[in-house]
């Protein structure tokens, strides 16, 4: 221990003490390892997650080859090797900004919830939505260049008070039920959700050999059956063997191991479930193998033997269009999630700091802000989707964080993980899913805000909550939810002018976001 404090009074005393304020915060330098290394291993499973979600998108490659070409699913395991890279690198980027520039101990990388309105709404699942990803990427950069001008002029504040109180209350919890339905499905998570042809999704969990895929029975499908498009959506219900999947019940593993270190407050709970089943899936001729012995399983355990590899940008860097006139609805949202997001993360944080004032800032707020925007629009180069200030951060300032020192030290860690790209892109499925699924859960706390007792409020809330999981686009919560409670206080309106008032003297749900106070503001979880 007399090390230890002969190094905190050093560090206090030398330049890095002085530039990250280390007295004026209070603050030691053992604490701000502690906290560091603290919150990256609250925040690692960005590095395995993102990656596979952002490839689903399909990203640059020629879909003309065939959804489900062998040539195809090669140039997806390429990219998503490549978004390890660009995941890391621009989290690293971004870590140190904020800590240089901004003085606090919050970790950037890669929002959840975007990555997957960037993939599956926006793109759509292998390219098969209405917007290019080359037009969908570019819409992050602009969105990122917006949000640094409100940052810079105040005006983010301004335009927050018009988003609806339920739906701000319940947008965190619409798109963790959007992050769990993904986790509980195959394509991203443990498979225990499939289709089915009666009631579309059910009960799955059935192995490989008993999955009985379905196809787009269209006019043309039906005059000539070789011309059906498969789609990667299976039922169980013909060939059966539901919840007989080893790599279901391995995941559910992960997930119960996960869920028992949360509950003892251990904050790498995520890194040790995903880890547990990652390891498990490494060892080959098991029912639970991710390297199986065909082509695919060959390739996969081939690239993983290398263990260290920098991997090229260059399929994923720079994929930018000119023509970007289709994603209005795109570019709102994303501007939307990241209004509500950062904000809510940074008031949350910086309140359990204590550096918070009566009116909601805190000491170089506009940087934070800044920085934040910074990263999104430096991200998109690398094709990613909008990054964000995790609200995971909490764990480090638990731990003690209390500078900007903590986020250069995060950075240095995404720093290393730049040359581990072969480990990270073969995490399979099944041992993130888990992830997915209590990430979803713990963005469900906002709903006991929600003023159940007000139908109006309620049922708003509930439409944002409902409508992401079940049309799978977060967009279509927001707009639906958004025009619903306008559209319902507008008549409200009316009818007061001809005498029909409703029975409480205020409207619950009437006050504006930014009139709350930060100690209200509980931040979704990186959504």
């Amino acid at each position: 221990m007399a090390f230890v404090q002969r190094v905190d009074d050093a560090v206090e005393n030398s330049f890095i003490g002085k530039f990250f304020e280390f007295k004026e915060k209070n603050a030691t330098f053992s604490a701000e390892v502690k906290g560091a290394t603290t919150s990256f291993l609250a925040t690692a499973y960005i590095l395995a997650v993102n990656p596979r979600i952002l490839a689903d998108s399909g990203g640059p490659c020629d879909a003309s080859l065939g959804l489900f070409s062998p040539e195809y699913e090669e140039c997806l395991f390429d990219i998503r090797k490549q978004y390890v890279t660009a995941t890391a690198l621009v989290s690293m980027v971004a870590c140190l900004l904020m800590g240089i520039f901004a003085n606090l101990p919050v970790i950037l990388s890669c929002g959840m919830g975007m990555n997957a309105y960037f993939t599956y709404s926006v793109v759509g699942w292998r390219g098969t939505g209405g917007v290019s990803y080359q037009a969908a990427v570019t819409a992050v950069m602009i969105e990122g260049l917006i949000f640094f001008v409100l940052s810079v002029t105040g005006a983010r504040t301004f335009l927050v008070k018009f988003v609806p109180e339920p739906v701000r209350i319940a947008t965190p919890a619409g798109i963790g039920l959007f992050l769990a339905h993904l986790g509980l499905q195959t394509a991203e998570g443990i498979g225990m959700v499939v289709a089915d042809v009666a009631t579309s999704v059910t009960l799955g969990g059935c192995p490989q050999n008993k999955r009985t895929y379905m196809v787009a029975f269209d006019s043309s499908c039906q005059s000539d059956t070789m011309t059906c498009v498969t789609s990667d959506s299976y039922t169980c219900d013909n060939e059966g063997g539901i919840m007989t999947s080893a790599t279901t019940w391995l995941g559910l593993v992960g997930l119960f191991i996960t869920v028992g270190l949360l509950s003892y407050k251990k904050k790498s709970a995520f890194l040790v479930g995903i880890g547990f089943v990652t390891i498990i899936s490494w060892f080959r001729n098991s029912a639970v193998t991710y390297f199986p012995d065909d082509e695919s399983g060959n390739a996969r355990f081939d690239y993983f033997s290398k263990v260290v590899s920098v991997e090229p940008l260059n399929l994923i860097t720079g994929q930018f269009t000119s023509d970007i006139g289709q994603v209005a609805v795109a570019l709102f949202t994303f501007l939307y999630i990241d209004l509500l997001d950062t904000t809510g993360t940074l008031f949350a944080l910086t309140s359990m700091m204590g550096v918070t004032d009566k009116n909601g800032d805190f000491p170089k707020s506009r940087a934070a802000f800044s920085v934040d925007a910074i990263a999104t629009s430096f991200g998109s180069i690398f094709g990613l989707s909008p990054v964000t200030s995790y609200i995971e951060s909490a764990a480090g300032v638990e731990a003690g964080s209390r500078t900007g020192l903590t986020a250069v030290i995060c950075g240095f860690y995404f720093f290393l993980s730049l040359f581990f790209a072969p480990i990270i892109a073969n995490i399979p499925p099944w041992a993130t899913g888990g992830c997915l699924i209590m990430v979803g859960a713990l963005m469900c706390n906002n709903l006991s805000q929600i003023k159940w007792e007000d139908p109006a409020h309620a049922l708003t809330a509930f439409l944002v909550v409902i409508l992401m999981p079940l049309t799978y686009s977060i967009a279509n919560g927001l707009i639906y939810s958004i025009l619903f409670w306008y559209a319902l206080q507008l008549t409200f309106k009316l009818l007061d002018l001809v005498g029909i008032k409703r029975e409480q003297s205020n409207t619950p749900g009437e006050k504006a976001v930014g009139d709350e106070t930060p100690s209200n503001e509980n931040a979704e979880s990186s959504a």
